[in-house]
């Protein structure tokens, strides 16, 4: 519902601070991304995937995708072997994945400088015979490598080894061995010093594997102790929990599961490269692999207090039938993807009970001094809808599609914050819930614009694939009707719908022939103080809009509901002091005298193709709002 709104037009920016590079000699990262920006609440942490493409589709195309919620991308070569890194990164296939790809679509790459084989053998130029990690001729290939790739790629972030801990657990760290853990350390922390000396601005680390997913167990997390701290510049691992025998569902995974890692490195920022849970049903399905990513982004990290500066998913698409992409190879996204949309835009993860105030009391019919009455023997009496759909905040503004499946609402989290704050909560705005089984399943956010933008969206309509709402948001001034299109499970490409301004269209419904517009507005030459117009189409332009006069009067009239047979209009009006829900029939296409069906605080109507008319209800106390809820009232036989 946007009745009211002030438009926020706020700039923000937050420059990561990087050391200069005044001494000759030396060369500062081509990357210096903007923090990104969690309005109103600070800075979040940089997000980043693999930008694997779905089937038929390019890695241009998957890229620029990738780019929509995400700001690095990890680079590991086609792959390439370390000692070819740099030619690769300074040859076409850089130019197009590093330079065009990756940083053309504002995002940086994180490259990765890989030292073993899957085998646990070590990659080596064919020029060094036998090579161990104490050979002088393979430290001296790495190193030059290293120092090659950073004047090659110039990287804000280089890591030197990738989940490097299966070495140590593999061959150990015992004097006299040649392949000991021990002289990984001291090479990585000579390379250390000289990439600092090239690229002072350059954040260098190793990565550290969380899991052995070999051995279905947790990685002995004290070898980090083994380094210098002064020499990580971050601690960075990979994980995935699900791989550790007894870890079936993210609820199974300690609290202290990453916390716990981070003692040994204290005071250091954290990153997490590459995280994954699969979308299989051995694992909870898709409602777990969302799961995983919400806990992730809380209870196991910033609840415990770590200070978590890079995040990255396994893959954009799943790559085989392991489900552990953000959206599947066909295109469809998955709950997971809604997630790590949400978290790019705020910031953090809040659900709608989370952002409830806990002095919330809610209201049941009851409780309710003023509860809506029925005037019509057509339909039973009106019941609230059920948990997920209503809650102890404030629902409003509802929609639902002809089949009685699938139903749009607008969610607040508490009706008497000012509308700025709601801008910033992370939680106002819309949802959509599907009907399975006969149950309405938790609703899920609308997403409708990018990170670092500001929206509050409402007023939404659907027909067919396609969504109209009005939004107040950054760019634009006052509110402005939009139009999206529903592809693949998600609604995507949101422009403005373009309306002639001087129709002053408010709150709208278009007949299924997309002939007629139908909305409310206090354009002149109305009857009342608001009144119901409706605009033709003709020749794929709408019309001027006419006043259905029939249905308008001295009160207050809007929200107008269009039967999908365009037989009935369905309308708000105010009626002795409070909305109620009005119907007029078209008999030979015209409009008849409307009638009263529900009254007090019963408003905005919609309804199935079976005739079940779903509605808000606003709760008053004392002339105060308090809550506001869904009705239905169910059409008898």
């Amino acid at each position: 519902m946007l009745k009211t709104l002030l438009v926020f037009l706020i700039a923000l920016s937050l420059a990561l601070t990087l050391p200069s590079c005044d001494e000759p000699g030396t060369i500062a990262p081509v990357d210096s991304p903007s923090s990104p920006i969690d309005p109103g609440l600070g800075t979040r942490f940089f997000m980043g995937v693999s930008p694997l493409p779905a089937d038929g589709q390019s890695y241009e195309d998957s890229y620029r995708r990738a780019a929509d919620y995400a700001e690095f991308v990890p680079v590991w070569g086609q792959p390439t072997p370390f000692y070819e890194m740099a030619v690769d990164l300074s040859g076409p296939w850089g130019q197009s994945f590093v330079e065009q790809y990756t940083r053309g679509n504002g995002m940086f790459p994180l490259i990765h400088l890989r030292f073993m084989n899957a085998d646990m053998t070590l990659v080596s130029p064919a020029n060094v015979s036998q090579p161990t990690l104490s050979s002088t001729d393979w430290r001296q290939a790495y190193k030059q490598a290293a120092l090659d790739t950073v004047n090659a790629a110039r990287p804000l972030y280089l890591s030197l080894g990738s989940e490097v801990n299966r070495w140590y657990e593999e061959y150990g760290a015992e004097e006299g061995d040649a392949n000991g853990f021990q002289h990984y350390i001291s090479l990585y922390e000579e390379i250390y010093d000289e990439v600092k000396k090239l690229s002072p601005g350059t954040q260098v680390f190793c990565t550290f594997a969380r899991e052995i997913a070999s051995e279905s167990r947790e990685a002995d997390m004290s070898v980090i102790q083994m380094f210098n701290p002064g020499k990580l510049d971050m601690l960075v691992l990979t994980s995935y929990p699900h791989e550790v025998q007894g870890i079936d569902r993210p609820s199974d995974i300690p609290d202290d599961y990453y916390s716990g890692t981070g003692q040994y490195l204290p005071g250091k920022p954290i990153g997490l490269s590459e995280v994954a849970w699969p979308s299989t049903e051995a694992f909870g399905g898709e409602e777990s692999q969302a799961d995983f990513l919400t806990q992730l982004c809380s209870r196991l990290t910033l609840d415990r207090g770590l200070d978590l500066q890079m995040l990255g998913w396994h893959s954009l698409h799943d790559p085989d039938d392991d489900g552990a992409g953000l959206i599947r190879r066909d295109g469809t996204v998955k709950l997971v993807y809604n997630v790590w949309k949400g978290i790019s835009v705020t910031g953090r993860w809040v659900t709608r009970d989370m952002a409830i105030p806990s002095t919330a009391v809610k209201i049941t019919p009851e409780t309710d001094v003023y509860p809506p009455i029925l005037h019509s023997d057509e339909y039973e009496e009106p019941v609230p809808m059920p948990y997920p759909i209503n809650t102890a905040g404030a629902e409003d503004s509802c929609f639902i599609m002809p089949d009685g499946n699938t139903f749009f609402l607008w969610f607040t989290p508490d009706p008497i914050i000012p509308v700025g704050e709601q801008l910033f909560d992370g939680v106002t705005g819309l949802y959509v819930s599907h009907k399975e089984d006969g149950e309405w399943q938790t609703p899920q956010r609308i997403w409708l614009h990018y990170p670092g933008e500001l929206a509050l969206d409402g007023a939404l309509f659907a027909l067919g694939d396609t969504m109209w709402f009005a939004s107040a948001r950054t760019g634009y001034s006052g509110i402005h009707w939009f139009k999206a299109d529903f592809v693949k499970g998600e609604w995507t490409d949101w422009r403005e719908a373009g309306f002639n301004p001087d129709y002053q269209v408010g709150e709208l419904h278009i007949s299924a022939d997309g002939q007629e517009l139908y909305f409310h507005s206090d354009r002149p030459g109305g009857k009342g103080q608001r009144d119901i117009w409706v605009s033709r189409k003709e020749n794929g332009e709408w019309l001027p809009p006419e006043n259905v006069e029939a249905v308008n009067s001295p009160e207050f009239e809007g929200w107008p509901f269009l039967t999908e047979d365009g037989s009935e209009l369905w309308f708000t009006r105010t009626y002795l002091g409070s909305p109620a829900i009005f119907r007029s029939k078209r008999v030979d296409g015209e409009w008849q005298e409307p009638e009263l069906i529900i009254s007090q605080f019963a408003a905005e109507p919609t309804l199935d193709n079976e005739g079940n008319i779903y509605f808000t209800h606003h709760f008053f106390k004392d002339g105060v709002m308090l809550e506001a809820d869904y009705y239905v009232a169910m059409r008898k036989p």
